[in-house]
């Protein structure tokens, strides 16, 4: 019985090792980044993403900056693309609280599993106060997945992004896209939690 349980342990620690090291968009810099979005007071600003997978996602890591001398609440939006390419329904938000001002942070939001068989999406944001909002990456490309680096506006902060707010391109600038990371799991994680649950299989045969 010991060792049933060992395996079911060692099968559940390689899947959340798995997990937890798959990207599958990445356009997060190592260092610089070409500038800020400000987008305005709750208005949402989006960025297409076309991931490598459609598996589910775990976390979503977005780069922020705020001018504005006091904290803000900041907001993610995760929305489904429609077939011709423009943002579709909302599939997830989420909203950090009293974020701190003045400072360059990565802010990484836990995701639900969501928008698993999804693999064309908006990814954005948006802060309760002015003059605070994404970082734009100096990668000409994603470094994972791809992006027609094109975006989306609610100006008028109603939550919606209407047809005249869609498919911006801000002049050619900036040349790639907000810096996104998704995590998702990895292959080896199912075979990982199939080992350890045959592994339980062959021992029980084997003691009957």
């Amino acid at each position: 019985m010991r060792r049933c349980f060992g395996l079911l342990a060692l099968a559940v620690a390689l899947t959340s090792a798995a997990s937890a090291n798959t990207v599958d968009f990445d356009n997060l810099p190592e260092q610089g980044y070409q500038y800020y979005y400000p987008g305005g007071a709750n208005q949402i600003v989006l960025d297409d993403v076309q991931r490598t997978t459609v598996q589910p996602i775990k976390q979503i890591d977005i780069g922020y900056f705020s001018t504005s001398g006091d904290a803000a609440n900041v907001t993610l939006y995760v929305f489904s693309a429609n077939s011709d390419g423009t943002v579709g329904s909302l599939l997830y938000s989420d909203t950090i609280n009293n974020v701190i001002a003045g400072q360059l942070l990565l802010l990484s939001f836990g995701t639900p599993n969501i928008a698993a068989g999804v693999q064309d999406l908006w990814i954005g944001i948006a802060a309760s106060r002015a003059n605070a909002g994404m970082l734009l990456s100096p990668n000409p490309n994603p470094t994972v997945g791809s992006s027609a680096d094109r975006f989306a506006w609610d100006q008028n902060a109603n939550g919606v992004i209407d047809a005249n707010e869609q498919n911006f391109f801000f002049g050619g600038n900036p040349v790639a896209n907000f810096a996104i990371r998704t995590f998702v799991p990895e292959p080896a994680s199912m075979l990982a939690l199939g080992a350890g649950l045959a592994g339980l299989v062959g021992l029980r045969r084997r003691k009957q």
